[in-house]
Order: structure tokens, then C-alpha cells, then sequence
């Protein structure tokens, strides 16, 4: 027995059944007694609401987290894989927001680049952020007011565009927690009780240097992406200065980050009375991840767990029923697509390192439409 798909060779199971993704599927079965050979051919037809219904999501502001570079890369992504992106994340996925973000002072002038073809395609609101990953705290701030000055062009372009001043500072930058990675520091954070001591021993000060240099070098309010612990009092929303209040709020049962606990904390910001983001939130595609929580991520045996694209899937249906019971404005999944073969990505290479034009394989995920 022998099945093809797409006149690819699959199994030589008797009984076979897969996931087949959008699209036309030519299916064939070839059966053998070692002496004679027949076969049946047919043709599938995959429609995206067959896979996973749509549904609409009430909030003002719809998008998706997507890099022009992370800290592992030599280079930054092409500027055409760049302009598909978007226009997946525009026509495909119908979201009318994007931040933008890339994770090495070398690719400041791609998130430029890449901010300017959003404003292009008519997007509503571009967050541009720059996450200088692992730098001193003091650097990091001195990159900042460096980097808004850049920014500061781009706004005067579009009132789309906010500069979203960094991401998670606890975790991301050196100096904070101990740790000389963000592996490293991620690992801290769980094993130990003070790291919240250290978190109030530099944060608030650091967020006083860069909101004054921000007020120096970019003129215009800005946001930031933080966890749950620095949205709940530690960074100042209140002043004038930030456009929105962001946070990171992934639903991690496994860590006590129930829905009803998410929900909750994103009501709980209105209180400064600004618009409230949920600015990161997702599921990698392997089986058992909403149970793994987090924890399983940073693993580097991720062969363990098997493919599988349905926990992603319950998991964005669950946050989008959540987001629609709770009265905020923006929501962010993660990525909408990452190097890792079962991260939080929506869609995956075919070809690595890149894409090529067209080449994006849509993954099995729960889609959201803006009508």
C-alpha cells in the first residue's frame, strides 16, 4: 500500500489520515500483491472554513507581531519577504494594525524600512519597536534616544506610526535580573524569589531616563510592551507621554495565568484611561503546548513533542472569545511566523533561511476577520 500526496510518497500504512492545508489535493492510493498493481486517484478540496471557522473580532485595532530580524540572524529578512508579510498580515489575516520589531541594533534601518511599506498599504496603526536584546540597561537607553530620532521622521509621515520604546526590559536587558542571556535570565525569574527586588531597584528609573529622552529626541507619545508584573505599577502610564497602555498577556494555565486572571489585569488598565493592548499573546504548534504553558519553549529537545497545530488553534479561539468579553483596543498575536519549526508562527518557511515571493505556507489557525 502506498499513499501519495500531491504525488508525494506519505505512508505505506493500510489506514492513513493527515491534515491537508487550503487549497486543491490530488490524493493517490496504489495497492500491490507483489504481482499486480492498481490504483485510485482522486481529487480534495480544502476550504478554510471547513478547517476552522471565522468569526468576528470586536476590537478596534487587529495585528500581528512581525520581525525584521532576530538575534540569532546574520543578516535581516529581504525586503520583499518584508512587503509579503505585510500583505499577508493586510488581505489575508484582515488585521489593520502591525508592530514591527527586530532584535539587534543592526537591523534599525530594516524596521524603518519596513514601517514605511506599512504606512504604504494604508495600515491604521504601525507600532515600530526596537528590542535591543541582552544590552546594558544604560546602553539600551542611549540606544532609544538614538533610535527616536529616526522614529520621529516616520511619524512626521503618518500619525499611524507609535514608537513603541522596547519590550519586556526585565527579560531583555542586561543588568536587570541576573543573567547573561535571556535564556539565562528567563531561568532566574523561576528558580528564584528576590528577582522582583532587583525588578524595582532599577526599572522605575530607567523608565524616568527614557521618557525624557524620548521627550528630548522624538516629541510625539509613545508605548511599550511590558509584562505582566511591569504593566500591573511599575511603568508610568500615566504620564502624558505613552499613547497606550501594552501588555504581554499570554493565558498560561499551567503558571496560574488562568483566562478569568488575564481578563482581569487587562480591565484592571483602563483605569489610566488610555487605550489598553494586548500586545503579545500565542500558542507554539506542538502537541501539549497550552498545557506546557511556557515552559517547554526555551527546551532545546523539542523533537519530544510531536507537530501539531490544533492546541495553536483552540488556544487563538479561546484568547479572540476572551478579547471580545473584554474592553480594550489592540491585540497582538505573537508572530506570524518565527525560525523555530514548532514555535508560535502562523505561517512557516518552506524554504530556509527566507521565503520567496509567494512561497508562505499558511499553518491551520483559527482566522479572526475584521468586517
Amino acid at each position: 500500500t502506498t499513499w501519495l500526496i500531491d504525488w508525494k510518497e506519505v505512508s505505506h500504512e493500510h489506514d492513513y489520515s493527515t491534515k491537508l492545508p487550503e487549497g486543491h489535493h490530488s490524493v493517490t492510493l496504489k495497492v500491490s500483491d507483489g504481482k499486480s498493481q492498481a490504483s485510485k486517484y482522486a481529487t480534495v478540496t480544502v476550504d478554510p472554513d471547513q478547517m476552522y471557522p471565522k468569526k468576528q473580532l470586536l476590537i478596534k485595532h487587529k495585528g500581528v507581531r512581525m520581525m525584521v530580524g532576530w538575534k540569532g540572524m546574520s543578516r535581516p529578512v529581504p525586503i520583499e519577504i518584508t512587503e509579503e508579510k505585510l500583505d499577508l498580515i493586510r488581505d489575508e489575516l484582515a488585521c489593520n494594525a502591525v508592530i514591527i520589531f527586530g532584535e539587534k541594533e543592526e537591523f534599525e534601518d530594516d524596521l524603518i524600512e519596513a514601517s514605511r511599506l506599512a504606512i504604504q498599504k494604508g495600515f491604521d496603526r504601525i507600532y515600530v519597536t526596537p528590542e535591543y536584546q541582552d544590552l546594558p540597561v544604560d546602553e539600551t537607553i542611549e540606544k532609544i534616544g538614538q533610535f527616536a530620532k529616526k522614529v520621529k521622521a516616520l511619524r512626521q509621515m503618518s500619525e499611524a506610526i507609535v514608537f513603541m520604546v522596547g519590550h519586556e526590559f526585565t527579560l531583555d536587558a542586561y543588568g536587570i535580573v541576573p543573567g547573561e542571556t535571556y535564556a539565562d535570565r528567563v531561568h532566574y525569574v523561576r528558580e528564584h524569589t528576590d528577582w522582583m527586588e532587583k525588578v524595582y531597584a532599577v526599572l522605575p528609573g530607567m523608565f524616568r531616563k527614557i521618557v525624557q529622552v524620548c521627550k528630548d529626541y522624538y516629541g510625539y507619545q509613545i508605548t511599550y510592551a511590558a509584562t505582566v508584573w511591569e504593566a500591573e505599577d511599575i511603568v508610568p502610564w500615566s504620564d502624558p507621554i505613552f499613547e497606550s497602555v501594552s501588555s504581554n498577556a499570554y493565558v498560561q494555565d499551567k503558571v496560574g495565568w488562568t483566562q478569568n486572571c488575564v481578563m482581569k489585569h487587562l480591565s484592571g488598565l483602563g483605569k489610566y484611561g488610555k487605550p489598553v493592548n494586548s500586545t503579545e499573546w500565542g500558542c507554539p504548534t506542538y502537541k501539549g503546548a497550552r498545557e506546557q504553558a511556557s515552559s517547554a519553549f526555551l527546551d532545546e529537545d523539542l523533537a519530544k513533542y510531536p507537530y501539531d497545530e490544533d492546541d495553536q488553534v483552540s488556544y487563538i479561539a479561546q484568547y479572540c472569545d476572551m478579547l471580545n468579553k473584554v474592553n480594550i483596543s489592540g491585540a497582538f498575536y505573537t508572530q506570524i511566523d518565527d525560525e523555530r519549526p514548532k514555535g508560535y508562527g502562523l505561517y512557516k518557511a518552506t524554504t530556509p533561511p527566507y521565503l520567496g515571493p509567494g512561497s508562505s505556507r499558511k499553518k491551520g489557525f483559527y482566522m479572526y476577520k475584521s468586517y
